[in-house]
């Protein structure tokens, strides 16, 4: 009787034949290794757009200028496409932040992205400390250790700055060296991307409520950050002034998606609440901060609920509709181009001569054709209000088509 442990050979050669070969799809057939247009999440390049594109530009431009609070606001009904160009833009700066032969790094704009901020600002702020703490904690605790930074200076060259914050911050960095060494060990072991004493103090912050035991690990705190929005806000505040003041970066770039979720599953008075303590965000930070938010138009709303964040929202820039069957042509040549472009990178595998029932002017398409892509989008212009088909239409609809040729053979 064989062991229960016992695998045949036969079938262990050919797991481990088939968990090695890497998988073939029809799409390879194509000069594709994937369906190039996007359905679900897409961010990898954003097409035409060049309004919105144009005033991001100008708001990077005014802000790195004088670093004074920029805000942005992108319009666009549900499905429009908001959310991949804020990705968009979000990814842009992150390959700013690294320095390749054809251009110089932009390395002091970080970004934080906020999704679908509903509930209360407290999820915001959770969020936003957790993005922060990933990105600084280690850094700024190792300048302050190696006496790079002075944490006893900064309430006399930061005025108004909370003393509590800066006692916790200073007993943090002063935890034992031999304790420091082993907390870094484990990070390393676990991939952890903070050290292990940085986790209370990173809670404290996002306004979690503490044991007894935890305070005492941070030297005894008393605050509760998480008390109100006023008081988490001023402590976010107070933490980026720091930030910017040991020069860890010029900006934050904070991209809000879904912002009209401010006015739904809540009631006027949470709406009120809620748009007065992201203003009160907005206020509190006259220095360091890009605010790009991406919402449904809801102006109205907005304007009844709080004129003043209204206000602040001001300057605002639309998704753009396709025009016409050229700029619908345009898209698609461009995500088939990339597409084809990304299967020569990854395989290494020249495109092969298009079949001989594949016409000239379709090639960049194939394979789709210039009538099929024109009748989508036609048919979309017929039913869609206003005639006004965006990416978020159309693209989606190319995809489904794209599909159905590849599989179907049709």
């Amino acid at each position: 009787m064989n062991s229960p442990n016992f695998i045949d050979p036969t079938l262990n050669n050919l797991f481990e034949e088939v968990s090695q070969e890497k998988p073939n799809t029809r799409f390879e057939d194509y000069f594709l290794l994937t369906n190039p247009f996007p359905k679900g999440e897409f961010y990898e390049f954003c097409i035409d757009q060049d309004q919105v594109k144009k005033e991001f530009t100008r708001i990077l431009r005014t802000f790195y200028n004088d670093t004074k609070l920029q805000t942005m606001t992108i319009l666009g009904s549900t499905g429009a496409g908001k959310t991949t160009i804020l990705k968009f833009l979000e990814q842009t700066l992150i390959k700013w932040r690294e320095p390749d032969k054809n251009n110089k790094a932009i390395p002091d704009l970080y970004t934080i992205y906020i999704s679908q901020p509903r509930g209360s600002y407290l999820e915001i702020h959770n969020e936003i400390i957790s993005q922060m703490s990933t990105m600084f904690f280690a850094d700024f605790f190792s300048k302050v250790r190696r006496n790079e930074v002075n944490l006893s200076e900064l309430p006399e060259k930061l005025q108004g700055i909370n003393p509590e914050l800066i006692k916790t911050l200073e007993y943090v960095a002063e935890l034992h060296p031999q304790q420091l060494l082993f907390e870094e060990h484990l990070a390393q072991m676990s991939s952890l991307p903070e050290h292990q004493s940085y986790s209370i103090l990173k809670k404290w912050l996002q306004g979690e409520k503490l044991i007894t035991t935890e305070k005492k690990q941070l030297g005894g705190v008393t605050t509760d950050v998480g008390k109100s929005a006023t008081v988490a806000i001023k402590f976010l505040s107070d933490l980026i002034k720091i930030f910017l003041h040991v020069k860890f970066f010029k900006g934050l770039v904070i991209f809000f998606d879904e912002f009209e979720e401010l006015v739904s599953g809540r009631s006027s008075i949470g709406q009120a609440q809620y748009a007065q303590d992201l203003r009160n965000l907005i206020d509190s930070h006259p220095q360091g901060l890009v605010f790009i938010v991406a919402t449904a138009p809801i102006s109205e709303k907005l304007e009844k609920i709080s004129p003043a964040l209204q206000r602040r929202l001001a300057t605002s820039v639309e998704i753009t509709p396709i025009s016409d069957e050229g700029t619908a042509l345009k898209y698609a040549k461009e995500f088939i181009e990339w597409g084809r472009n990304k299967f020569k990178s990854e395989t290494g595998k020249e495109i092969r001569h298009f079949p001989s029932d594949c016409q000239l002017e379709d090639q960049p398409y194939y394979p789709l054709t210039i009538v099929q892509i024109k009748e989508v989008y036609n048919k979309l212009k017929e039913n869609l209000p206003a005639s006004q088909v965006l990416p978020g239409d159309l693209l989606p609809r190319l995809h489904d088509l794209l599909y159905y040729c590849v599989y179907e053979e049709k």
